[in-house]
């Protein structure tokens, strides 16, 4: 196995943006980590041949040479499901009851096969850390199946129990994942929790005794409290400056399929506090962003009903306003560390032979995502400065 190289080896500088708290080694995004997965070469190809499926396979696991042993294995993505280039999902103590790997009992490892430049989640995800949004580590890392070099892929936390207890402080509350099926924007369906769980939220905790009580009231006060007190009757439920911070941020990295995506709602979760009706979004799959240089600030806000009604009051929108411009200055800063990642990911992209981009195209694209970056804050500062105040 290849040693795992630093950016100190590389004389490259450490990423600015890095999340000042500190986080775990398999996930320290100055390192181009060595993955390594064997397992029977017929699962493998099985996996593979059923790459839609969500069948597990035994296998070992190894993180920068340290191992663990019968993990099962799996296909996963949605629009990313490929059989030319897997995305994994690894369910550490599917066979072996209480494994964990550094705390963990899941990982995921990417394909990036959506996103040629192999970069945006990572530095999406500084975004997000750098306007006090907590979102999942990652890093890159070349990945060997039975020695085969399978290419670059981007370790990723899971937002699984140790995840909410580093980030929110417990993890005794009601975790979702947003599904997406219907176009959706928290419009209220009733009262029936079979209108809003599995489908479009899936629950990833306390799922043998889940009280949906909480998500529903918050879905009905988003649409039924009347305008006069909408801000107060919702503040029972979120931190409002900390949700439009969310908003403001997927639109200053011009997010085409996030909270408020081109078909609805997607790719986050939404946790609700143990013992309380407070809830709280965590980004979650960002590599469908800078999409574009010019990107409208309030891009589909009217598809969503809480960012509209927040939005529609004036001492919000001065909110929104004020952290997309904070957002606009984190944007920028995201250029040395594009610079630094880029150079320490370079040949392990140009020598993934599964990727589905060419070459050309992983250089292309990374020269284009440097000059999207580049235009971002002024396009943002332009845009706020017309805005209704």
């Amino acid at each position: 196995m290849r040693r795992s190289t630093s950016l100190a080896v590389l004389g490259l500088a450490v990423l600015a943006a890095a999340p000042a708290w500190a986080g775990d080694p398999i996930f320290n995004p100055n390192v181009l980590h060595e993955t390594r997965i064997v397992m029977d070469p017929k699962d493998w190809q099985s996996l593979r041949d059923n790459f839609r499926t969500n069948q597990y396979y035994a296998a070992n696991l190894s993180v920068d040479n340290e191992v663990v042993e019968q993990v099962g294995i799996r296909s996963r993505g949605k629009g990313s499901r490929s059989g030319e280039k897997p995305g994994i999902t690894v369910d550490v103590n599917k066979y072996v009851a209480s494994q964990t790997f550094h705390g963990y009992k899941s990982i995921v490892i990417k394909n990036s096969v959506q996103d040629a430049t192999f970069l945006r989640d990572p530095l999406s995800f500084m975004v997000f850390e750098g306007m006090g949004i907590a979102a999942p580590q990652t890093s890159q890392t070349r990945l060997t199946v039975n020695d085969e070099y399978w290419g670059l892929y981007t370790l990723t936390e899971d937002i699984t129990k140790p995840f909410l207890r580093a980030r929110l402080g417990e993890d005794s509350g009601n975790l979702y994942k947003y599904e997406y099926g219907d176009v959706y924007g928290f419009e209220y369906k009733g009262d029936d929790p079979k209108a809003y769980v599995p489908v479009p939220f899936e629950a990833k905790t306390n799922e043998d005794h889940l009280d949906t009580t909480g998500l529903i009231t918050f879905i009905r006060t988003i649409n039924q409290a009347p305008d006069a007190t909408f801000v107060q009757d919702i503040s029972a439920f979120i931190d409002i400056p900390t949700f439009l911070t969310y908003v403001a941020v997927e639109n200053a990295i011009a997010e085409n399929d996030g909270f408020l995506g081109y078909a609805g709602m997607n790719n986050f979760y939404i946790y609700q506090y143990g013992g309380r009706n407070k809830f709280v979004l965590i980004p979650w799959d960002k590599n469908t962003t800078f999409v574009d240089s010019s990107w409208p600030i309030f891009q589909r806000v009217d598809t969503n009903v809480l960012a509209r009604r927040l939005l529609n009051d004036p001492a919000q929108r001065k909110v929104y306003l004020d952290a997309l411009r904070k957002a606009a200055s984190v944007v920028t800063s995201l250029l040395p560390n594009l610079e630094a990642m880029y150079r320490l990911i370079r040949e392990a992209a140009l020598t993934d032979t599964k990727k589905p981009s060419t070459n050309d195209e992983f250089d292309n694209s990374v020269g284009g995502l440097r000059a999207i970056i580049q235009a971002r804050q002024p396009d943002i500062l332009a845009q706020v400065a017309a805005a209704p105040q």
